[in-house]
């Protein structure tokens, strides 16, 4: 925003500063000087204003930073503020919409004449970047730089009865604006009108039907304070952004419409001539300025010691605020103009930022870690984290917004819908990791990338009760903890071997190695799972409680995601792994002695489990025997019935060396068991 040297010295005496100090202060009290630059022998400076600093967007608010600053007063110059006679028929206002309008201030000036602008405004608007039109509207629009209100003017003939009503929009009306385009209205955008039609957007811009021309002789300035928010929508909404609609849409000060509307109407009279009016001020909500404590402790801990309470007595009276020092600090009373200071904390900046920052000494904070306990929901997640990474994966961070239908693809239950959602991609809370992986996947498989391996941490968000029958359903939102894996395309072992596509047991392994990891011991059962190939597909179960799903996704889940080829994956409950895990497991020695690998061939029906005979030679408990796992599974193509499986076995004493003859009994021993137990043939 751009400043004029000899108008910010119209209120603050600068005469002692050179443009380079200027630009240096400016920059100390927050206000970082972008570029400089020359109009004959003035000099404008470009600043950065932050967005909550609406104050300082004028002459008058930047000169108060200033005077603050180098411990100057502030002065005004001498206005040529009208008499403002009463009227015999003032105009009528009326706001029908407190909620977008608190206050409405207007001021009648009659028999004036349009001309153009004396030189020095002219030159001053010139120098900020604002192009000169006529006496009435550059006076407007120099109030506003210089005071931070901004005005408007209507030609007061053109207003249909001298009626002004603050009305929201109605449904389908529509209004020419003064850069004349066709405005649609709605209701939730401030209208100020007269006795018939629209005449301008409330804080915006004014309407063509009732600009101001050359033939104009009476004129109604407008002064008001419009909601911030409402602005703001409306000229989004429009995408309309003027100078006017930047700074209400900031929040300008409600309580200074009276000395504003005057001061333009002094201008205006001196330029054009013409008999001011009385202002007729309508004020719907009253905005009192707020008071704040701020305690000499805090001001003291916040600068490490470097600033007493003296120095904020002093500032704040400087800046025009009104303080006084009590027993334990200083009662603050914020003018309505400063609407960026609400709490102690912002007046402790406020003495900071004019004390100097880099004059507070620098001293590291103090650390009290107390008792710190992490969840065991973290620890669980972190420990499989590197799992997972041990076995080749690599994690992806998905959004946890889903499209609903993803949703709907892997899960019954209804999601939690997002109410403000910026698009359909992101309407609903996922029900399962899986959908975002396998959007992962997609994108990868687009650029390239053809084989993967990845895994996703997160959460899923559910309804603790979805019967909407119950009398009072609980619709709480509880989070729930758990791990998602994708295995696609191919996979080797070590890098020498070569690829192989993913199968059922890769991903099965993983979950494994997950529940060993954390001890728990999990058996497989087939899932019903619709979103999982048949036959291709399993649920791991501690007990009755279920801690995994794993298997094939099903041929119209990976058209869904435009998918091509199998996709392997796994969910894994983190809150079931941990109410599943065994906390009584304790650590063993190495063994001293060798243990002894067998094996055990047999073919069996299609309709045999794999998990049916482990849990069926687990239970003969064969002594000596610690590990029984899959070695070799050959299934024929095509309807073969009949599948070869080959089990290893791992026998060991942790005391002696076992004997060939002792393990071919406990081997010879198991066989016939299982022979017995079960439909099998023995190779």
């Amino acid at each position: 925003m751009k400043f004029s040297r000899q108008w910010l010295n119209d209120y603050v005496d600068l005469s002692d500063l050179s443009d380079d100090q200027l630009g240096v202060r400016l920059t100390e009290i927050g206000h970082a000087v972008e570029s400089t630059e020359s109009h004959g022998n003035d000099t404008v400076f470009d600043l950065e204003i932050t967005t909550n600093r609406v104050d300082a967007m004028s002459h008058l608010g930047m000169a108060r930073e200033l005077a603050a600053a180098l411990g100057r007063a502030t002065t005004r110059p001498p206005a040529s503020s009208p008499a403002g006679l009463a009227a015999s028929s003032p105009p009528t206002i009326r706001i029908e919409t407190p909620e977008m309008c608190a206050r409405y201030t207007a001021l009648v000036i009659r028999n004036i004449a349009v001309k153009p602008s004396s030189p020095l405004v002219s030159k001053r608007l010139e120098a900020v970047g604002l192009r000169p039109i006529n006496n009435i509207v550059d006076i407007t629009n120099y109030v506003m730089v210089a005071l931070g209100h901004p005005l408007h003017a209507f030609d007061l003939d053109r207003v249909s009865g001298q009626t002004i009503i603050v009305r929201r929009g109605k449904s389908g009306e529509t209004m020419k604006s003064l850069d004349g385009e066709m405005r649609k209205i709605d209701p939730d955008t401030v209208v100020i009108a007269d006795g018939q039609r629209a005449v301008g957007l409330g804080g915006i811009m004014g309407g063509f039907e009732s600009e101001i021309t050359a033939s104009t002789r009476n004129v109604l300035l407008e002064c008001a304070w419009f909601d911030p928010p409402t602005i703001r929508r409306t000229a989004r909404r429009l995408g309309l952004k003027t100078d006017a609609s930047y700074r209400f849409e900031r929040r300008v000060d409600p309580n200074d419409t009276l000395a504003v509307i005057a001061e333009a109407a002094g201008m205006i009279v001196d330029s054009g001539g013409g008999i001011a009016e009385s202002p007729v001020d309508v004020v719907a909500r009253e905005v009192t300025p707020k008071t704040i404590r701020l305690r000499s402790t805090k001001l003291h801990e916040a600068s490490a010691g470097a600033v007493g309470i003296g120095y904020g007595l002093e500032l704040f009276r400087r800046l025009g605020f009104n303080a006084e020092q009590v027993h334990d600090g200083l009662r603050v009373t914020v003018p309505t103009y400063r609407g960026d200071i609400h709490e102690e904390a912002d007046l402790i900046e406020e003495v900071l930022r004019f004390f100097g920052l880099n004059n507070v000494p620098a001293e590291l904070p103090r650390m009290t870690t107390g008792d710190v306990r992490r969840e065991a929901a973290d620890i669980a997640e972190d420990t499989i984290r590197d799992v997972l990474v041990g076995c080749g994966l690599s994690e992806a961070i998905n959004y946890s917004f889903v499209r609903p239908e993803w949703n709907a693809l892997v899960s019954d239950e209804a999601p939690i819908a997002i109410t403000n959602a910026l698009s359909e991609a992101i309407e609903a809370m996922r029900l399962s990791l899986v959908p975002g992986l396998l959007e992962t996947v997609a994108f990868n498989r687009s650029y390239g990338t053809r084989d993967g391996a990845l895994f996703e941490v997160g959460r899923t968000y559910h309804r603790r009760s979805s019967d909407t029958r119950h009398p009072t359903p609980d619709t709480r939102v509880h989070e729930h903890h758990r791990i998602a894996i994708v295995l696609y395309g191919s996979i080797g072992t070590f890098w020498g071997d070569a690829k192989r596509p993913v199968d059922f047991f890769d991903v099965k392994g993983i979950v494994e190695q997950v529940a060993a990891k954390m001890h728990v011991d999990v058996t497989f059962a087939v899932s019903d799972q619709r979103w999982l190939r048949s036959g291709k597909r399993a649920t791991a179960w501690h007990g009755d409680r279920e801690v995994a799903t794993l298997g094939f996704l099903s041929a119209d889940v990976l058209q869904t995601f435009g998918i091509k080829g199998d996709v392997a994956v796994a969910e894994i409950d983190i809150e079931a792994i941990i109410a599943s895990a065994n906390s009584a497991w304790t650590m063993t020695p190495v063994a001293r002695f060798p243990g002894v690998p067998m094996i055990l061939a047999l073919t069996h029906a299609r309709d045999i489990e794999y998990q049916r005979i482990i849990d069926t030679i687990r239970s003969f408990d064969v002594p000596y025997l610690h590990e029984v796992g899959l070695r070799d599974r050959f299934v024929p193509e095509g309807t073969g019935d009949i599948i070869k499986t080959t089990l290893g076995m791992w026998y060991q004493a942790f005391d002696r060396s076992l004997t060939q003859e002792e393990i071919a009994g406990f081997q010879q021993n198991l066989a016939s068991r299982l022979a017995a137990a079960l439909p099998v043939k023995l190779l």
